[in-house]
């Protein structure tokens, strides 16, 4: 029966733990430098409902960004990706504590406040 001495037993361990953290500083290395490519924006699309008490379509197409100055409480913002009356717009004034008004139509938005 052959038993390894302490020695060797020493050794084996170090070689090890050397394979160890070799592999991991491969490994953190590698995860660094990989890179994943950002994902594509989402195509634009509509979804259409109806119940016993109504219906809706809902398009999600491109969004309609952008700062407008009030002059004398008032603007106007002319613009394609406006559609309707039913358009979801939010506005808010970031210099007062005043509310705004935001109505949409079709290829514009208007906005008043104070």
């Amino acid at each position: 029966m052959f038993l390894p001495s302490r020695n060797e037993t020493d050794a084996t361990k170090l070689v090890m733990r050397a394979i160890i953290v070799a592999l991991a500083l491969v490994g953190a290395t590698t995860a660094g430098c990989l890179q994943v490519q950002p994902q594509p924006p989402l195509p634009p699309t509509t979804m259409s409902s109806w119940g016993p008490t109504g219906g809706f379509t809902l398009s999600s197409g491109s969004t309609c960004t952008g700062h407008a100055t009030l002059n004398v409480g008032h603007a106007s913002i002319s613009d394609p990706c406006f559609t309707g009356v039913d358009n979801v717009v939010m506005c808010t004034d970031t210099t007062a504590a005043n509310d705004v008004q935001c109505s949409p139509g079709p290829g514009y938005l208007t906005i008043s406040g104070l």
